[in-house]
């Protein structure tokens, strides 16, 4: 028999986890519904169309949403089954014990749904097969049923579910994954590029939909052996078949590493590359682990790309678990400032995700955590627990990180700024702002319309 199936789907930008999740439900013949979560009466519209179980993908800032939405639904009806997946559910597959969950996906949806339709509870461990047997991403429906996200100037795209990289902070992190997986699961999977055809054909689907940037989250896109002799094909069937400039993400490592050819050729369809430095000294990248990287890299890294025009978003974490968090912070800014003068930055602070190297730092070292950091990294709040001012110094080195940067402020005047008292109203405005200059740097000749439509469409997390 045909099931209902509810996706409920939290944050301002679409939740890629749920998006399979539709993608094989469509494969397996049945019925499912998207639901925007950040609407008031969320849990009244899917009680009304009467699923059969309700799915959830969220990232840890909006679990605690995703549970309490859970838990309404099953008040009025208790035999929904609820499933919950993704990174946050990976890592922490203890929130089984959670009130109102009845399931946790552990791998992806491929697999998994097969067996919760049979019956199954508890914590479900899916080993995952390659990415040719993904289903594709069920972006027709989700547009459909959560409009919000078909005005988003930009959409979202993965050409790769993990990383090759082993940073401590990260819940996609290769270490991480593989103490989740095993290693030949990591490279089979995570670390293989899904097939050019299917990527293509997801982007067909998006641009269907107004859309002015497409941003490959959290890939380096100079990663993997055959990189020189894919970017040229890639780039060939991007501007035949899309048309629509892409943000990448990358390191310095890789970014020195490509050939001139490449970086030229990509620099047809992209405007704009995203290069994380995260860090500054020696001893906190050491504890992000992230020792391979330097300032003479990223320097050298930042002026070869933009030799070949591109612009460049660099983007750091604040925050750290050592001595002075302030001075390190101010030193990664000061950093930046020399890496990149003139740029926009984005600066986050540092959250501990769960079952992350960077939280089992935080329980072997007995540092505590805060329990007013959400998760969610627009805040400015960090995860771990400082003095309130050492938080409201470190917040405010957040909001103003791309003043500082773009226009190269002084250290005395930084040191300033970041001991005023800012209120909701004021950090808003901030968070605004600094969102309008990304905007501008990626897309000049449309940021006005752009922003005008960010303003609309999304929830501004401040």
């Amino acid at each position: 028999m045909n099931k209902r199936f509810a996706l409920i789907s939290f944050g301002n930008e679409e939740s890629y986890g749920l998006l399979f999740v539709g993608g094989d439900l469509k494969r397996l013949g049945h019925e499912f519904k998207f639901f925007d979560g950040e609407e008031d009466n969320v849990s009244q519209r899917v009680i009304a169309w009467g699923p059969d179980y309700i799915c959830f993908s969220p990232m840890t800032a909006f679990y605690r949403s995703a549970l309490k939405v859970c838990g309404q639904i099953k008040k009025t009806l208790p035999h929904m089954v609820s499933a919950f997946g993704g990174h946050h559910a990976m890592s922490s597959p203890d929130i089984i014990h959670d009130e109102g969950v009845d399931v946790v996906v552990v791998g992806p949806a491929c697999g998994s749904l097969e067996r919760i339709l049979k019956g199954e509870k508890g914590v479900l461990s899916v080993v995952p097969t390659t990415p040719d047997d993904m289903a594709m991403p069920a972006r027709d429906e989700y547009y459909r049923d959560i409009p919000r996200m078909t005005r988003r100037y930009r959409k979202f795209m993965l050409s790769t579910l993990g990383c090759p990289w082993n940073c401590s902070y990260c819940s996609s992190s290769a270490g991480h994954i593989a103490d989740i997986f095993g290693k030949e699961t990591q490279r089979r999977y995570y670390l293989r590029r899904r097939p050019l055809e299917q990527l293509m054909q997801e982007a067909i689907n998006i641009v269907k939909y107004e859309t002015h940037e497409i941003e490959w989250v959290d890939d380096d896109i100079f990663y993997g052996a055959d990189t020189e002799e894919w970017i040229p094909t890639f780039v060939e069937a991007w501007e035949r078949e899309i048309k629509v400039p892409i943000y990448v993400s990358t390191t310095s490592v890789n970014t020195l590493r490509v050939s001139d050819n490449t970086l030229r050729t990509l620099k047809r369809i992209v405007n704009c590359v995203g290069i994380g430095i995260q860090a500054l000294r020696p001893e906190s990248l050491k504890i992000f682990n992230r020792a391979w990287d330097n300032e003479a890299k990223m320097k050298a890294a930042y002026d070869r790309l933009r030799s070949f025009g591109y612009a460049v978003n660099l983007q750091c974490i604040i925050g750290l678990p050592v001595r002075d968090p302030v001075d390190d912070a101010l030193d990664t800014i000061k950093g930046m400032q020399r890496i990149g003068p003139g740029s926009v930055v984005s600066c986050y602070p540092l959250i501990v995700f769960p079952g992350t190297a960077m939280h089992q730092y935080c329980v072997a070292h007995k540092i505590p955590l805060n329990d007013l950091c959400s998760g969610d990294t627009n805040t400015g709040i960090p995860s771990i627990s400082f003095p309130p001012g050492v938080v409201k110094q470190l917040r405010n080195v957040c909001k103003l990180a791309t003043v500082f940067v773009k226009f190269n402020i002084d250290e005395k005047w930084m040191r300033a700024l970041i001991n005023i008292d800012m209120d909701d109203e004021t950090s808003k405005h901030l968070s605004m702002t600094r969102y309008y200059e990304c905007v501008t740097d990626r897309l000049p000749d449309k940021a006005g319309k752009i922003f005008t439509d960010v303003l609309n469409s999304m929830k501004l997390k401040y």
